[in-house]
């Protein structure tokens, strides 16, 4: 397969799912957190099935690893035999201003909107300032800080910094041999934290550390291989039931994850479901318009960072409210969601706001990263 240049429809339609599968699971995770009004069937198992919304991580990982690399794959498809030298230098600073500016000002909007629900700043300066710097991730008194979700961006700058390491991996040991090696470096760092545990103020922060991810982010790199055609992989990668035996392997896997040590291959597991969904909506690439849900997803996927950015943020500041009603007698006595609905009911403002701060915010830094 060889892709070509240009905006991927199905890329941005893969980021807008993940970013709202997201969106969705935060949303479960406050209407459920001490809801009395939600013991009931069908609630429970309603809570089950949106919190798997979270896997929208582990699908972002996999296209970042996709999108970053993509652009020297094709230089090293041109470049032949010939390793060519990439500029680091311009690289990273295209990273920083496409990325930074908006998560610090989402970080702003962030503490603005928890002191306003609140009366204060949630939590110290400093956890704040952990958090502006990326460095939040280390321990678990800054690793939620002011926006939880942000924790992933921690782990996507470092993958970025470890990025000419993969390059070089890549382009001198092939797209295979350079994913075996990062897969024993992952294996071997995740067993180490399973039979050699940190102190638990570490232990939690050091599973969300690079090297415990990095697997699934090189899985996107080995993709963008794949796609412009320097590595040669059976055609069942792009086979949608291969796509979802895997990935319905790796959901069963969620049940018996404590067991003989089965948590250390969970998220590599989903690592390869996702390279293969991955794969699979790439080989369906196709000319013409998309359909209304196709060009909606894409839309979404345009202004995904900012969706991830600033979702969290707005529903922590509705989760009071939809806490207090849930608490109400009336609410209780006849079992009505009120913390559902008034939880989801906050999606058109986050989907709202969001096209804002994309326009505003986020798209300048785009056109600034490009210059």
């Amino acid at each position: 397969m060889v892709i070509g240049g240009g905006r991927s429809e199905r890329i941005d339609q893969l980021r807008g799912f993940a970013a709202l599968a997201v969106v969705v699971c935060h949303l479960a995770v406050s209407a459920y957190d001490g809801a009395p009004n939600l013991g009931g069937a069908p609630w429970p198992w309603l809570g089950l099935a949106l919190g798997f919304g979270y896997l929208g991580v582990p699908l972002f990982f996999v296209v970042s690893g996709f999108c970053i690399h993509l652009p020297q794959a094709r230089a090293l498809a041109a470049a032949g035999p010939v390793i060519p030298s990439p500029s680091w230098r311009r690289f990273f600073a295209r990273r920083f201003w496409r990325l930074y500016p908006p998560y610090l000002a989402a970080v702003a909007v962030a503490l603005v909107l928890a002191s306003l629900v609140s009366g204060i700043p949630p939590v110290s300066w400093a956890v704040v300032a952990a958090q502006a710097l990326l460095v939040h991730t280390f321990h678990t008194a800054t690793f939620d800080g002011v926006n939880p979700p942000a924790w992933t961006l921690a782990v996507e700058a470092q993958f970025y910094l470890v990025y000419p390491v993969v390059f070089r991996l890549i382009a001198r040991r092939g797209a295979i041999g350079g994913l075996a090696i990062v897969l024993g470096a992952t294996m071997a760092y995740r067993l180490a934290l399973t039979f050699a545990p940190l102190p638990a103020a570490l232990g939690g922060p050091a599973w969300e550390f690079f090297l415990a991810r990095w697997f699934e982010w090189v899985l996107g790199a080995v993709v963008a291989e794949w796609a412009v055609g320097r590595v040669t992989l059976p055609r069942v990668v792009s086979a949608p039931s291969l796509a979802a035996l895997v990935l319905g392997l790796s959901v069963l896997l969620e049940w018996h994850t404590w067991h003989y040590g089965l948590h250390t291959i969970k998220e590599p597991l989903y690592g390869v479901a996702f390279a293969l969904v991955l794969c699979v909506a790439l080989a369906r690439e196709r000319a013409g318009a998309p359909s209304a849900i196709g060009r909606y997803f894409a839309g979404l996927g345009v202004c995904s960072y900012s969706l991830y950015l600033l979702h969290r943020p707005i529903q922590l500041t509705f989760e009071p409210l939809a806490r207090h009603v849930a608490a109400w007698p009336f609410v209780v006595g006849h079992g009505i969601p009120s913390s559902l609905l008034i939880m989801a009911a906050t999606t058109p403002i986050v989907l709202g706001v969001t096209r804002l701060f994309y326009r505003y915010c986020e798209a300048p830094w785009v056109r600034r990263s490009h210059a």
